[in-house]
Parts: structure tokens; sequence; C-alpha cells
């Protein structure tokens, strides 16, 4: 294995590493998502859009 190949396999590896608790929160809305009906997740999408916005400008 050449000296590029390790630097971008070691990181890739980091970069999993430093993700996967997001994954992890994001598998764990799932559930209650799916229990959402079509109209109420687009009414979560504008809730979720309206709570980015938000954040951007404070």
């Amino acid at each position: 294995m050449g000296l590029l190949q390790k630097v971008f396999k070691s990181y890739s590896e980091k970069e999993v590493k430093r993700v996967m608790p997001i994954v992890q929160k994001i598998n764990n809305l799932e559930p209650e998502m799916q229990k959402l009906t079509d109209k109420e997740l687009a009414g979560k999408t504008a809730e979720l859009k309206q709570k980015l916005a938000n954040r951007l400008i404070t």
C-alpha cells in the first residue's frame, strides 16, 4: 500500500468515526418519523426549515 493510499484511508477512517454519532442520532429519529402521516411529515419539514432559518439568523 502506497503512502497516499495510507493517508487517504486514514483520513476516511477518521471521517467515518467523526460522523458516526451524527448518523446514530439520525437513525434514532427514524421510528418517530415513520409514525407520521404524509401531511404531518410535510409539516415537520416546514418546522425543521424554520428552526434552521432561526438558527442561522441568530
